[in-house]
């Protein structure tokens, strides 16, 4: 049976988009978030009717995206392929798991790898001894409440910085997260003064982690390492002076293998 659609178009500040496009971005991340999910369920979540649902499943299913098992629909392994091509896609990304393993090693606590994409942090690379959700690789974070995202932001421009909060806002998650823009700058300038991030509770209550941005050659950021733990494990010394050393150590050793990267070109 043939399916056609009415292309919609809305405009947005970043140009046209198709809504059924959209569409089906929205039933996968429904099914990522639900873990899989029936027919209804998913028309129910989204206020849509059945049929359009039904439509942009078989167009899913048919491209590999989605499985059905029984009455419940799953993302395909198909996103495992596209998740690692974009994981692997920059040469320089191939280091960064020795130093993760290092740090999470040296310390006992957890240790990441970000990086930024659309204005938000994206882990890449992880290692914990506990399963802790902040470590996962590919969870996605706003900027303003993470070590590794000030790291990064502190790298930007005030312009730039300031387009990501009008994009994403200051949104406070504990007691402790910048909501105010004028205290943010003061943080990031306190991080280009010392060339080290703090996250001091400000995404989660009783985590504390500290970071740093690795560079290429040219000085542009590639990303940034981060390590960190409970606060009441790792604050005071650990926190403010043992943690920067050993970032300080693994960010010469990762961007010296950047430039042999470089040197190849």
């Amino acid at each position: 049976m043939f399916i056609c659609y009415a292309y919609q178009w809305t405009d947005t500040p970043m140009g046209r988009r198709l809504q059924t496009t959209d569409t089906s971005l929205a039933i996968v991340d429904l099914l990522k978030e639900l873990d899989g999910a029936t027919m209804p369920t998913i028309a129910d979540r989204l206020d849509l009717a059945e049929s359009t649902v039904h439509g942009h499943l078989k167009t899913l299913e048919a491209n590999r995206l989605v499985v059905k098992e029984g009455n419940e629909y799953h993302l395909g392994l198909q996103f495992l392929s596209y998740g690692n091509s974009a994981r692997t896609r920059k040469p320089e990304y191939q280091f960064a798991q020795e130093h993760v393993d290092r740090l999470a090693g040296a310390t006992s606590e957890g240790a990441n790898f970000c990086v930024e994409e659309h204005g938000q942090i994206i882990g890449l690379n992880a290692a914990s001894a506990a399963d802790d959700p902040v470590y996962f690789v590919g969870r996605s974070s706003d900027m303003h409440n993470t070590a590794v995202g000030k790291a990064i932001l502190a790298e930007m421009s005030d312009e730039a910085v300031r387009e990501v909060v009008d994009r994403w806002g200051l949104s406070a998650y504990t007691d402790n997260t910048i909501t105010d823009e004028a205290a943010l700058f003061e943080a990031l300038e306190r991080v280009r003064e010392t060339g080290v991030s703090f996250n001091r509770e400000e995404l989660l209550d009783g985590l504390s982690s500290a970071a740093m941005v690795v560079k290429r050659p040219d000085s542009s950021v590639l990303g940034a390492l981060s390590v960190g733990g409970p606060t009441y494990r790792i604050g005071g010394e650990k926190l403010e002076e043992e943690f920067p050393d050993l970032l300080r150590e693994r960010k010469r050793a990762f961007e010296q293998q950047i430039r042999s990267v470089y040197s190849r070109d």
